[in-house]
């Protein structure tokens, strides 16, 4: 039986709640090369090592199945396809809790009347799927290692690292991604989202075209390759006003597609 999407979120909310930290300890230590023997798998969402499957970090809907789409890691550059960026996740959260949240996400976002301004229940379940997003991300970062891409500087020893621990290791801090998981777990369990709707930027662009890039624990972008119609989301960054909050969208938009 599906459920309500307010009742999956909330179920999320309380199971980071409770196996928050465990969860955290097993994504973060499980491909550190300090880890001798690996446990059991678990389900980065309840911390269940029962009837595991595979989530994918950005659902399959958002870029039309289209299993031949990459996208490059800015920390490596290394290409890797949205169909194989999978996270492990038991059948109940994925097939019941994860499922009916996409549905409604689904639904609402193809709605040819959405607006933020007019649907702010819609607007704050969009920002949580936005979160949600951002730790299946970090999570899959978590367990990758670190390649060596075309002409690039390269120490042998780095492929023994995560790629999510390589994306701060210039600034010695080895522990930041464990830090990153943890504060978007905290923000996931967070109900109330609109006090923050500042933060949440809805962009209708001129034609339809999926594209995604997000910067872990800061802000996210996405948007739709059969719907003409855009997020960015601050994660912690508070805006006085919209029109503030998308003028740095726009601004961090055009950096990143001139990169």
């Amino acid at each position: 039986m599906q459920l309500p999407i307010e009742k999956a979120f909330r179920i999320l909310r309380v199971n980071f709640r409770k196996h928050g930290l465990k969860i955290t300890e097993d994504v973060f230590f499980r491909f550190h090369p300090s880890t001798e023997k690996r446990p059991p798998e678990i389900c980065v969402f309840c911390g269940s090592t029962s009837n595991l499957t595979r989530e994918h970090v950005i659902p399959r809907w958002v870029y039309e199945r289209n299993t031949n789409l990459e996208f490059i890691s800015s920390t490596n550059r290394q290409s890797q396809t949205y169909n194989k960026a999978v996270v492990p996740a038991c059948a109940k959260c994925n097939n019941s809790v994860l499922a009916q949240i996409e549905k409604e996400i689904k639904f609402v976002i193809t709605k040819d009347t959405f607006s933020k301004q007019h649907e702010e229940h819609s607007a704050a379940n969009i920002m949580r799927w936005l979160e949600l997003l951002d730790y299946k991300g970090q999570v899959y970062d978590c367990r990758r290692s670190y390649i060596k891409y075309s002409n690039g500087k390269y120490n042998p020893l780095w492929g023994a690292l995560p790629l999510a621990m390589m994306r701060h290791f210039w600034e010695m801090k080895p522990f930041k991604p464990f830090d990153y998981l943890r504060n978007t777990q905290r923000r996931i369990t967070v109900k109330e989202k609109l006090t923050r709707i500042n933060s949440f930027v809805v962009f209708r662009p001129k034609e339809s075209h999926f594209n995604f890039f997000v910067q872990p624990n800061e802000y996210i972008y996405i948007s739709f390759s059969s719907i003409k119609l855009a997020f960015f989301y601050f994660f912690k960054e508070d805006f006085e006003n919209y029109y503030d909050a998308g003028k740095k969208a726009v601004y961090i938009i055009k950096r990143v597609a001139e990169t």
